[in-house]
C-alpha cells in the first residue's frame, strides 16, 4: 500500500498540535498556579512590570510571557513591548466563578502526569490505582473545577427545573451526597434552604476534612455533617433526596449503589444523578469531548474503580440507556432528564414510588 501523503501530513499537523496543547497544559498551570493571569488581567505589562507584580524572576516571567503569546492565550504588542490578556480570555483562565473556568482541570492535568509511573505498571500487571495514589493537587483541582457546577447551575438549574426538589427542600428534606467530595455543594443548599438536613459521605479523607472547614466557615455545621462510608455497605439511615455528582460510573459497583441509594429513600423521594453526556457506542464518542473523557477514564474514573476489584466501567460507562437500566433493576419508579444544554453533563432524576 502506498502512503497518502495529504493524510500523513494532515496527521502531523494533528499531532504537533496535541504536542503544543500538552507543553500550553504546563504553562497555563504555573500561570494559574503562580498568579500570572490574575496579574495580568488587571492590565497590559512588559515582563519586568509582570515579574514586580508577582514577585518573580524576570527572566522566567519574560519566557512564560512569550510562550503565552506564540500559544494564543496572551497578546503581544510589539510597539510598547507590552502583553495583555484579553478579555474574552479571563473567564476561562481568571474569573474562579466561571461556568468555563479551566484553572482546575489545569492543576488536576499536573497531578494525572504524577501518577503516570504507577498507571503504567497497572497496563503491564493489571488492577488498578487507589484513589489515595493521587495526591492534593488532584483533590484541590477537582474541587476548584466541580465548584463551577455548584456555583452556577447547582440553585439555578437543576434544582428548580428537578420536578417537586425544591419543594422538598424548602420543606425540610433530610439529604444525602454520595461521593461529596469537599461539601460544596451540601453547603450551598443548606445556605439556600434553612429547613434542610444533610450528611455527605466519601471515601478520601482529604476531601472530608475540606469538607468540614468549608461546613465550619459557612455556619452550617448544626445541619450539615460529613462521615466516611462505602455505599456499597448501604447508607445508614433514610433520606428524602440522594446526591450524587459525576460519581457512580467511577463506584466499586454501580448496580448495587443504585440500589443502596434505592433503598435508602423514604417512598416517594428522589435522588438527582448527574453523569456524563455520553453515547452507548464508542463511535457515538467519537470526537474531542470523546477523547478526554476516555482519557480521564484511563487515568483516573475506570482504575480507580478497578483499584477497588470493580466493575470499571469508566468514564463513559454510564450513558442514559445504562442509567435507565440500572434504575430499574433498583427498583426506581422512573428516570426523567433534567433540561441542561450542556456537551459535557447530563442530569437525571429517579424517584422511588411512593407506599
Amino acid at each position: 500500500m502506498s502512503l497518502n501523503q495529504a493524510k500523513h501530513q494532515q496527521f502531523i499537523d494533528h499531532a504537533l498540535g496535541d504536542l503544543k496543547g500538552g507543553m500550553m497544559m504546563l504553562m497555563t498551570y504555573l500561570g494559574d498556579r503562580l498568579g500570572l493571569f490574575r496579574a495580568l488581567a488587571e492590565r497590559p505589562m512588559g515582563s519586568q512590570e509582570l515579574a514586580d507584580a508577582t514577585h518573580l524572576q524576570e527572566r522566567y516571567v519574560r519566557e512564560w510571557l512569550s510562550a503565552m503569546a506564540c500559544g494564543g492565550y496572551v497578546e503581544y504588542h510589539a510597539s510598547s513591548q507590552r502583553f495583555t490578556l484579553p478579555l474574552e480570555h479571563a473567564p476561562v483562565l481568571v474569573d474562579s466563578t466561571s461556568p468555563v473556568f479551566f484553572g482546575g482541570l489545569y492543576q488536576e492535568m499536573y497531578a494525572l502526569w504524577q501518577v503516570l509511573p504507577r498507571l503504567m505498571e497497572k497496563f503491564r500487571n493489571g488492577g488498578g490505582l487507589a484513589i489515595d495514589a493521587y495526591g492534593r493537587e488532584w483533590w484541590d483541582g477537582m474541587e476548584r473545577f466541580t465548584a463551577t457546577w455548584f456555583e452556577n447551575f447547582l440553585l439555578q438549574e437543576w434544582v428548580p427545573k428537578a420536578d417537586g426538589l425544591k419543594a422538598r427542600l424548602d420543606n425540610g428534606a433530610h439529604v444525602a451526597d454520595i461521593g461529596c467530595g469537599r461539601g460544596q455543594a451540601l453547603v450551598k443548599l443548606a445556605q439556600a434552604f434553612p429547613k434542610m438536613t444533610a450528611v455527605g459521605y466519601d471515601l478520601s479523607d482529604t476531601n472530608l476534612e475540606g469538607a468540614k472547614r468549608l461546613a465550619e466557615k459557612a455556619g452550617v455545621t448544626e445541619r450539615v455533617r460529613f462521615c466516611k462510608h462505602d455505599v456499597h455497605e448501604g447508607l445508614p439511615e433514610p433520606y428524602d433526596i440522594a446526591l450524587t455528582f459525576d460519581a457512580v460510573h467511577d463506584f466499586k459497583d454501580p448496580q448495587r449503589a443504585f440500589e443502596a441509594i434505592h433503598e435508602s429513600l423514604h417512598d416517594g423521594g428522589a435522588w438527582l444523578l448527574l453523569e456524563f453526556r455520553v453515547g452507548d457506542r464508542l463511535e457515538d464518542n467519537i470526537g474531542p469531548i470523546g477523547a478526554m473523557f476516555y482519557a480521564w477514564s484511563v487515568t483516573y474514573c475506570m482504575t480507580t474503580s478497578l483499584g477497588m476489584q470493580g466493575a470499571g466501567l469508566g468514564t463513559c460507562g454510564l450513558p442514559e440507556s445504562r442509567v435507565r437500566e440500572l434504575a430499574g433493576k433498583a427498583g426506581f419508579a422512573r428516570v426523567e432528564v433534567v433540561p441542561f444544554d450542556n456537551p459535557f453533563n447530563k442530569v437525571y432524576v429517579a424517584e422511588k414510588t411512593a407506599a
